[in-house]
């Protein structure tokens, strides 16, 4: 395993070379006390492993590793320092571990043994995934969920509410810098700054050890103000719902079933099991562009005379937007056409006391005509 050091001070990393050569396993192919080559010896001579000081005098260590990550996510990161304060940022960035000066060698070959085993089972990640089309598709309508290119769910486990809710929030606004500041406002805004920033810092640890698993779909990019979620080679659910929708043909009865088709594929509103207050004007967007589209297939099968069909569309509007009287009366119409009077009764009464519950109405001054009209008859 190749390793690059880095300290401001000379004879910190001949003391750290002259221990990491105890151990085999281990080839340090640089040492560096000017932080600010350690981006181009990276790039240069491709390392397994950075251990790194924090506090130097021309750069921030923790910036610095940030920056490594941003560009070189398989690079695992070792903050060697003597100061204990950074401990919770180290692993927030996503560091493999934090040696504490002065640090012994047995505590040293246990970094090295968790070094040996991230690079190996990384490797054998990557070999696999390589020969896999990683295509992950991700799952926002009800609930969260993956679906591999195979075809196979997962449900995602996670560590705390509020580090899913972090990842959600950051997908939502995904390629886009979500400032530090405003997630503290969002998820912990009765917490004073300092244990605020600590949960922060937590919680996208944990998330980041989640995307683990996908290296090739996500990574979080982290800079001093804020965080953006990048992703590559995935798909949601909800947009290509919607992308569906807008490229299909003109509404005919050649075309009609691949509506029907598409419309199945809305299994909910946009995360409605989660209550998000943030994600509430993109769910009723979304909830349109089905009424919309779920309005335009029913009218289309009560023209074409296809009343099952125009009933099954016209109710699930119903249930789903029972403000919707337009719809009720159309439903009513299709009861009436279809000699099916019991349910004209029985939706009509419904409809009046859903109004009156709800809204203190009565039904429209046209539907209260209507059923007063074939009531005369029937």
């Amino acid at each position: 395993m190749k390793a690059i050091l880095v300290d401001d001070e000379q004879m910190a990393v001949d003391f750290l070379e002259h221990l990491l050569k105890k151990n085999s396993d281990i080839d340090v192919i640089d040492k560096l006390t000017n932080p600010l080559m350690v981006r181009k010896k990276v790039q240069q001579l491709h390392p397994d492993v950075v251990f790194l000081d924090i506090e130097m005098p021309q750069v921030d260590g923790l910036e610095l590793a940030e920056q490594l990550l941003s560009s070189h996510p398989f690079l695992q990161i070792v903050f060697v320092t003597a100061y204990n304060q950074h401990a919770v940022r180290a692993f927030e960035i996503n560091a493999l571990d934090y040696l504490l000066k002065p640090f012994s060698i047995q505590r040293l070959n246990k970094t090295v043994e968790r070094l040996l085993a991230k690079v190996n089972g990384e490797s054998k990640s990557m070999s696999s995934n390589n020969s896999l089309n990683n295509t992950l598709q991700i799952n926002v309508c009800g609930s969260l969920s993956l679906t591999t290119s195979h075809g196979e769910k997962e449900v995602i486990s996670w560590r705390t509410l509020k580090a899913k809710e972090l990842f959600l929030y950051l997908l939502h606004n995904k390629e886009k810098l979500v400032q530090k500041s405003f997630l503290i406002e969002l998820l912990w805004p009765d917490l004073d700054p300092e244990k605020a920033y600590a949960q922060l810092y937590t919680a996208v640890y944990h998330v980041r050890n989640v995307l683990k698993k996908y290296p090739s779909n996500f990574k979080i990019i982290n800079t001093k103000e804020g965080y953006t979620l990048s992703t590559q080679n995935i798909t949601i659910d909800i947009q290509l719902w919607k992308e569906k929708l807008e490229l299909a043909p003109p509404m005919t009865i050649n075309s009609i079933d691949r509506y029907v088709e598409i419309m199945d594929l809305y299994k909910g509103s946009y995360l409605e099991e989660h209550g998000y207050w943030w994600a509430e004007n993109h769910q009723l967007q979304l909830e349109q562009v089905w009424l919309d589209y779920a309005l335009k297939i029913a009218y289309f099968y009560w023209k074409e005379q296809s009343y099952q069909e125009a009933k099954k569309w016209f109710k699930k509007v119903c249930d789903s937007h029972p403000e919707n009287e337009e719809a009720h009366f159309i439903l009513l119409k299709i009861y009436a056409t279809t000699n099916d009077s019991i349910n004209v009764e029985r939706h009509y009464q419904n409809l009046k006391e859903f109004l009156h519950t709800e809204f203190g109405t009565k039904p429209h001054t046209d539907i209260r005509n209507w059923y007063s009209q074939w009531k005369k008859y029937n």
